[in-house]
């Protein structure tokens, strides 16, 4: 077994009991073929058949990819779908032969539409091969956007934003997707779905969110991770710290910024309790880390300026927020082992920050400018285009909070966002269930649809950070007991997992977030003006 198929079969990506599949041999061969799928794309004028084919257990390969081995029999369904006057993307629908008599909706991450199911197999993610593995009916459709976090769609040949292809990719793709695949599923199998579920990260957690606020009926189950919501917000949040060295021209030296974070993850108070310069329990931290020894000499009054100003985030000149920052309890830079993918405090070879690709391309977007150079932008710069281009981007900015349609419709929904995330601001996720909380007479009865879960310290969808994280067979056992068995999650386990040694680092859980006592605890705490 190569080790991509085997971290597939691995106990963190793999929760349901294969002795509970059904095999439906017969009638997948008797219904899916290529008349039955075009009867079914008369309801769909952008969907058309490429092709019906039918996969042995064994090994699955596409060119330029690592292939899959040990796979299941299974039918796959390739259709191109049309995502603008300029775009045709491609949707395919995978059928297991086995089956767990439910159906799953394959997100992306970042801005795409589908995630890199080849090479992210440690990515805490369900791909299509995870979601085969476990014996769902899925499908996937990519938009035409890439899928190796290549962001730079979005404009025309001639620099004009493509705005067919981005609303498509804000709902119109995944809701076609789901509608056509489900119903292939319950026609070709001759039998509905017992439940149908999706998750996503990041992106694809926004994805399932939109999912749940414009198409309630689409799922039973959604589980959103890390959920790049508040969406405008976050791309001006994750370029932040660029924009601060540019303009303050004063580096600070990595080994400061993971100096203050030893010192904050050591301290009980911190990990869990957002950064705010305002506040003067965190600034009598501050002043502790003043002359503190670093293999780059002390951390200087001018350093803890220039950290202070990229912790908390963007303001306008008039004190308004524009966005959270990422906190000294939360790591932005890479794993110095082997994790490479997250963590934005990283040089390049000219001494530049490195850039969040999908924010640095929405900040181009918002100016409809390609070529635009972040390092560049003044402050003033940076907060004109901030208001200036709200107005017409305020529909992407995805804070939309009324799931009363999704509860009504007996939907069930978990967000999971670790307190470690350096990608996605925690702080925002908090903002973004209180007010979900206005579409509902109270948190109790909320919760009997949308439960929210932060671990602490852990990072944005993965299980080797900071700290541990809601694996994905765990998550989705919980979700399923809760949508099938009516059994609310009150706690739910996780895991910091070493991938080199292919074991635990530590275990724990966490609670469900109760915004009772989480505001109770913020009313503890002091909050005044200060300086440094």
């Amino acid at each position: 077994m190569n080790n991509t198929t085997r971290w597939y079969e691995h106990k963190l990506y793999h929760w349901m009991e294969e002795s509970s599949f059904i095999s439906k041999e017969d009638s997948l061969k008797r219904n899916c073929t290529s008349e039955a799928v075009e009867s079914i794309l008369k309801e769909f004028d952008t969907i058309t058949l490429e092709s019906v084919e039918f996969y042995k257990e064994g090994t699955y390969e596409e060119e330029g990819k690592t292939c899959l081995d040990n796979i299941s029999d299974f039918y796959l369904i390739r259709m191109k779908q049309r995502v603008g006057k300029n775009h045709v993307g491609t949707l395919r629908v995978y059928l297991p032969v086995n089956w767990n008599q439910r159906f799953m909706g394959i997100t992306g991450a970042g801005t795409n539409n589908e995630v890199d199911w080849f090479t992210a197999v440690t990515f805490n993610v369900i791909s299509w091969p995870m979601a085969l593995k476990n014996g769902y009916a899925c499908a996937v459709a990519d938009n035409d956007t890439g899928i190796h976090l290549d962001c730079t769609w979005g404009f025309d040949a001639d620099g004009n934003l493509e705005w067919d292809q981005i609303e498509s990719w804000v709902h119109k793709t995944m809701h076609d997707m789901t509608v056509c695949a489900k119903t292939m599923t319950t026609q070709f199998y001759e039998e509905k779905p017992i439940a149908s579920y999706m998750h996503g990260t990041s992106g694809g957690a926004r994805q399932v969110i939109t999912e749940a606020i414009m198409y309630p009926k689409d799922y039973d189950g959604l589980w959103a991770d890390g959920p790049a919501i508040n969406y405008y917000d976050l791309s001006f949040a994750c370029l932040w710290a660029a924009v601060v060295e540019a303009n303050e021209k004063h580096i600070v030296s990595l080994s400061k910024y993971k100096a203050a974070f030893d010192l904050a993850t050591a301290d009980q108070t911190k990990i869990d309790y957002p950064f705010d310069s305002r506040d003067i329990a965190w600034m009598e931290f501050i002043n502790r880390l003043l002359g503190y020894p670093t293999e780059d000499g002390p951390i200087t009054r001018r350093d803890l300026q220039v950290m202070v100003k990229t912790w908390d985030g963007p303001f306008t000149k008039d004190g308004k927020r524009m966005a959270y920052g990422f906190g000294p309890a939360i790591r932005e830079w890479p794993l110095e082992k082997y994790n490479q993918m997250y963590g934005y405090f990283k040089r390049k070879e000219d001494g530049k920050l490195g850039l969040m690709p999908i924010a640095e391309q929405s900040l181009r977007w918002f100016t409809h400018d390609p070529e635009l150079d972040i390092h560049s932008l003044t402050y003033d710069d940076y907060e004109k285009i901030y208001i200036n281009s709200k107005k017409e981007f305020g529909a992407y900015d995805f804070n939309d909070t009324d799931f009363s349609a999704y509860a009504a419709h007996g939907g069930k929904m978990i967000i999971t966002h670790g307190t470690g995330d350096c990608v996605v601001p925690y702080q925002a996720a908090i903002d973004y269930y209180n007010d979900a909380l206005d579409h509902f007479p109270s948190e109790r009865i909320m919760n009997e649809s949308l439960r929210m879960f932060m671990p602490y310290l852990a990072g944005h969808s993965i299980l080797d950070w900071s700290g541990a994280a809601v694996a994905c067979s765990v998550g989705m056992k919980a979700l399923t007991k809760w949508v099938e068995d009516g059994e609310a999650p009150d706690r739910i386990p996780t895991v910091l997992y070493d991938f080199q040694e292919d074991k635990p680092v530590y275990e724990a859980e966490v609670k469900v977030f109760n915004q009772w006592k989480y505001k109770n605890e913020m009313k503890q705490r002091s909050i005044l003006k200060h300086g440094i």
